[in-house]
């Protein structure tokens, strides 16, 4: 193992390195060094950040630290060897293969036994680590569709969901708040009609969208058709994005009436896990079908 004393202090690497080396996002490293002074980069003649080969390795600590189930907080404060003999400690050390699975299985097995303080602590901790748009897929996307798998088997209640919506529904808003929207970035109102109440779809949807820079407008779910398109107007949203999980008439209803009052400068964007079977009038009035959160994702990038 290196000896941290050995290694350059030298400033050299610009965020983008240390991201390709740390396999951190930019804004995990930026909340890491700023929320709790995990590394101290320096700051060129120009104000550019720097890292040195000690800040790689430092965030590479903390990284595999946090993989084993430690907070970033616990971990930033400690010091190079005790944070390798935490590491090397850990009776629950994983490599895993897919970090983002073991996330999940740790969540959801605290929900079972609605051990409210773990679950929270891996959402917060995976918050914390993965890339914003990955937490969104992989752990809080997935972890949904396996509680709801398990509803379906009767291996949970209704309880369980409500609890670990709960939970998601706070993480979710706090990073909903955290980004400001790019220069220039076009609008995107986000809602669910009436009739529609799940309200995890159109939140993670929104998440997703204010993590690419967009200007996000959240208005949640169960709203008249006639209430959606105003907050179209009022914010000149370029884009309308529906959550539809219900094949309800009453849905059915309020598409029909948006699909005919939408300002024609408004492109629609339908959807959630009933979107597919309303594919025939998102074909008739020329909106896009989203089949999942990854094609969402890369659609936000366009």
């Amino acid at each position: 193992m290196a000896n941290s004393e050995t290694i350059s202090v030298t400033p050299k690497y610009l965020i983008g390195s240390v991201t390709k080396l740390t396999g951190l996002s930019i804004d995990v490293v930026r909340v890491w060094e700023r929320r709790y002074g995990a590394v101290r980069p320096v700051r060129s003649s120009g104000g550019t950040r720097l890292y040195s080969d000690a800040d790689i390795y430092r965030l590479n600590r903390l990284r595999r630290a946090v993989e084993c189930g430690y907070s970033i907080g616990q971990a930033s404060k400690l010091t190079e060897p005790e944070l390798d003999e935490l590491i090397a400690g850990a009776s629950h050390t994983i490599a895993p293969s897919d970090p983002y699975r073991v996330t999940r299985e740790r969540f959801i097995d605290a929900v079972k036994t609605m051990n409210v303080v773990n679950a929270d602590q891996e959402l917060t901790r995976a918050a914390t680590l993965f890339p914003i748009g990955e937490f969104v897929k992989r752990v809080v996307g997935l972890s949904f569709e396996e509680i709801r798998a398990s509803r379906a088997r009767n291996e949970l209640g209704l309880s369980h969901e409500k609890l670990a919506f709960n939970l998601v529904h706070t993480i979710l808003g706090t990073l909903l708040r955290t980004y400001s929207p790019s220069v220039n970035a076009g609008t995107i109102l986000l809602a669910s009609p009436a009739g529609e109440r799940d309200e995890l779809g159109v939140l993670l949807a929104s998440v997703l969208a204010a993590s690419h820079g967009r200007q996000v407008i959240y208005l949640g779910t169960d709203l008249p058709a006639e209430e959606i398109l105003l907050g179209v107007r009022l914010t000149n949203a370029r884009v309308l994005f529906l959550n539809l999980d219900s094949t309800a008439p009453r849905v059915a209803d309020e598409l029909a009436s948006i699909s005919k009052l939408a300002p024609l400068t408004t492109r629609i964007w339908i959807g959630g896990a009933a979107a597919d079977q309303y594919k025939d009038l998102v074909a008739r009035a020329n909106w896009v079908l989203i089949r999942d959160l990854q094609e969402l994702d890369e659609r936000l990038v366009k």
